[in-house]
């Protein structure tokens, strides 16, 4: 799927995404500055991955992993940053939040700079469920 939006094009074309520039955008994350490349590739290869263009440099992305009935999960949600302050991130998850596959299914996100972000798109802080990690020590 793809959408031209004035000078911007967003995709879910993984066939078009480098490794090399997701890795540049990640890099500019507090998150995901230090993944190494073969767990970002990994990463790609086992979600659903959206990227926004502009004159053919890749300048957004984000990624979703979901069981397409109940949930769906946003990760990795960043735009370059000489593009910021330009509403594409709005742009690139509202693409997210209307992707056909997807569109019907709880989507669900962790931020800790961008609430006011996604509080536009529609999200709502829930302060019911309690957020729990087992992270590998090699992560």
């Amino acid at each position: 799927m793809e959408i031209v939006d004035g000078e911007y094009i967003l995709t879910d074309d993984v066939d078009k995404m480098k490794l090399e520039g997701v890795c540049n955008l990640l890099r500019q994350s507090h998150w995901a500055k230090n993944r190494p490349v073969e767990v970002i590739a990994k990463t790609i290869e086992h979600s659903l991955c959206f990227a926004i263009y502009h004159k053919g440099k890749q300048i957004g992305f984000a990624r979703v992993v979901s069981d397409y009935a109940v949930y769906s999960l946003i990760l990795d949600v960043i735009i370059d940053e000489e593009y910021r302050r330009r509403g594409l991130g709005k742009k690139l998850i509202e693409f997210i939040n209307n992707y056909p596959a997807i569109k019907d299914t709880s989507k669900f996100l962790w931020t800790k700079y961008a609430e006011k972000l996604y509080l536009k798109c529609g999200f709502k802080e829930e302060d019911c469920y309690k957020y729990m990690f087992n992270r590998p020590l090699s992560l």
